[in-house]
């Protein structure tokens, strides 16, 4: 019954959190580190209910909180069921990407390279996320997500020259 009950509540905090940017309102947390606790939570207990949050932030517009967004793209690429959608999302908004997102999906590629039967990229993505390095790797929070190095991993890791 309490499990269920969790269930519950985590759907409903994030159902609040898409609506109203805060998952509780009487939380003294920051409302994106509720919404990732949340997420994680609920990928434990329903996988395919915090897929289906996962895919609403990321088309949501109304709140642009990188570091939940990069969850939820995290999320998608790593599952079996969902991974498409994150590679449609990478390809269509690759220009709009934040650094966390970006820093995320070139470590996700990074590590797929030794996958034995790594997911079909999709034509002109690499080449777009390499164009969105090149503009986002002067932002200050390029050094703190890691992503000249991961950068550099990927680039390494199919030896492509940029």
């Amino acid at each position: 019954m309490t499990e269920r009950i969790e269930l519950i509540e985590l759907i409903s905090g994030l159902d609040s959190y898409l609506e109203n940017g805060y998952v509780n309102a009487d939380s003294y947390e920051d409302p994106s580190d509720d919404a990732i606790d949340y997420l994680g939570e609920l990928l434990l207990k329903d996988s395919e209910c915090c897929l289906d949050f996962c895919k609403k932030i990321l088309d949501s517009d109304l709140f642009n909180n990188n570091s939940v967004k990069s969850t939820a793209l995290d999320f998608l690429i790593l599952s079996e069921s969902n991974w498409f959608e994150a590679f449609s999302y990478l390809l269509n908004k690759a220009e709009k990407l934040s650094t966390p997102e970006l820093e995320k999906a070139l470590f996700y590629f990074y590590c797929a390279k030794n996958d034995p039967k790594p997911y079909p990229v999709p034509e002109g993505l690499f080449n777009k996320l390499i164009e969105r390095y090149q503009v986002l790797k002067t932002e200050s929070d390029a050094n703190f997500c890691h992503l000249h190095e991961t950068y550099n991993d990927f680039i390494k890791a199919y030896s492509l020259k940029f």
